[in-house]
């Protein structure tokens, strides 16, 4: 290697560094603010967490500095339901447990590759104080990516028995490759 080009991990480095900048930048914009100090810039995902949750987790930290992320959804969560994500050859599903809620209570909203459900769970039963509960109460939202080439159909979500589920639709494959003429 020459001694003048960049080894292949310190240009992945600068290409971090660089995205980092352009995040930090873009907050500036947004906010008028410069970014919170953080006590490193940037570390690998721990050994011990779930990938997706540590990404989503980083995701939802970066659109609450933001001001709140996507489709109006500018409060803070103050729980996370849980979720499970199941697929097929078909269909990727995705359950949401969100007991006690109704449909008007939840929104779904799809940009780009993400879909990202929220809502308000309140504390309330007329006529009644609440003394103890193991439920969590106030906003909630879940951001999740779906893998490129699958956003050709639109996803369609219901709920059933306090759990939304929210289907799309995987492209259909084709069985055998398509010659494209060239003119």
């Amino acid at each position: 290697m020459n001694q003048t080009e960049p080894s292949s991990s310190s240009a992945s480095f600068a290409g971090i560094d660089e995205t980092i900048g352009q995040v930090e930048k873009l907050y500036h914009a947004v906010t008028g603010t410069n970014v919170p100090a953080a006590e490193t810039p940037y570390a690998p995902i721990p050994a011990e967490s779930d990938p997706s949750q540590h990404v989503e987790a980083q995701l939802n930290r970066l659109l609450d500095l933001l001001g709140g992320g996507k489709a109006g959804f500018d409060v803070s969560p103050a729980w996370t339901p849980p979720m499970s994500v199941w697929e097929s050859d078909a269909e990727i599903l995705v359950c949401i447990d969100l007991p006690g809620l109704r449909r008007d209570q939840v929104e779904v909203a799809i940009s780009g590759n993400t879909i990202t459900v929220g809502g308000m769970r309140a504390p309330t039963r007329e006529g009644l104080r609440l003394r103890s509960s193991e439920w969590s109460y106030g906003p909630f939202r879940r951001t999740l990516f779906i893998p490129s080439g699958i956003n050709g159909s639109e996803p369609s979500a219901q709920m059933k028995d306090g759990v939304l589920e929210i289907r799309i639709q995987r492209p259909s494959p084709t069985a055998a490759p398509k010659n494209v003429p060239v003119h």
